[in-house]
This record gives C-alpha cells, structure tokens and sequence, in this order.
C-alpha cells in the first residue's frame, strides 16, 4: 500500500507504507483520517511529525526510531 506524505521534508511524496507511522529518511509521518490525490490515485496522507525528525536529535527521547 503506497501513503502520500504531507508537511516535513517529505512532503508530496509518495511511498510504501500502511500502518499508524510511516518512517521517511530519518522523519516520522503519522496517519491521518485524510485521503489526498496523486498519480491519480487517492492516498492515506500521512503527516510528518517535527519532533522525531533526525536534524532535533530527539528521535530515542520521543521513541521515534
């Protein structure tokens, strides 16, 4: 299953995912109720989540990894 990833350093992009979070690079996304369109396809839009992302070295502090 492929989820659209919004906000972040991810953002518009799509990648294969299904759960609550999906990981991208070194950024959590969570799940939303959302769908958004791309590719032509509607999509479960995941949001990133700031605080997990690698650059606020904060990631084992939250339990982001």
């Amino acid at each position: 299953m492929e989820v659209l990833l919004r906000g972040g350093p991810g953002d518009g992009q799509v990648v294969e995912g299904g759960g609550e979070t999906v990981v991208w690079r070194a950024c959590l996304y969570e799940r939303t109720p959302d769908v958004g369109r791309s590719r032509g396809r509607d999509l479960r839009v995941h949001q990133h989540r700031p605080d997990c992302c690698e650059p606020y070295v904060r990631g084992s502090e939250d339990r982001c990894e």
